[in-house]
């Protein structure tokens, strides 16, 4: 890989990561899934071989602030699945009345 394609690629993981956490914020969990695919195609390739030395402190600001922004859009989707999951639980309070009234 060139060292501008190495730049490119670095450019192209910031990118996405902050992209995964804006459309998490809005969400948008099914285009974080798809873009979240991308991304791991990406630090596949990126940490395949080591990075040419003058790079190496951009890749590592990079990966850095992927981490950094993956706690945020973990800690997003933990409050999505919650309220998913009390969503759930609601509905299946309601068919239960629903089945008790039909019952009575």
């Amino acid at each position: 890989m060139t060292p501008t394609e190495w730049v490119q690629r670095i450019d192209r993981l910031r990118s996405l990561s902050a992209e995964l956490l804006e459309l998490a914020q809005t969400g948008y969990w099914d285009a974080v899934a798809e873009r979240e695919v991308q991304r791991r195609i990406l630090l596949e390739e990126l940490f395949q071989t080591a990075p040419p030395a003058d790079l190496a402190p951009q890749l590592e600001a990079a990966a850095r602030a992927t981490l950094s922004s993956d706690a945020e859009l973990l800690k997003l989707a933990q409050a999505e699945r919650e309220q998913l999951s009390d969503h759930l639980k609601s509905l299946g309070q309601g068919r239960r009345a629903m089945q008790a009234y039909q019952n009575f």
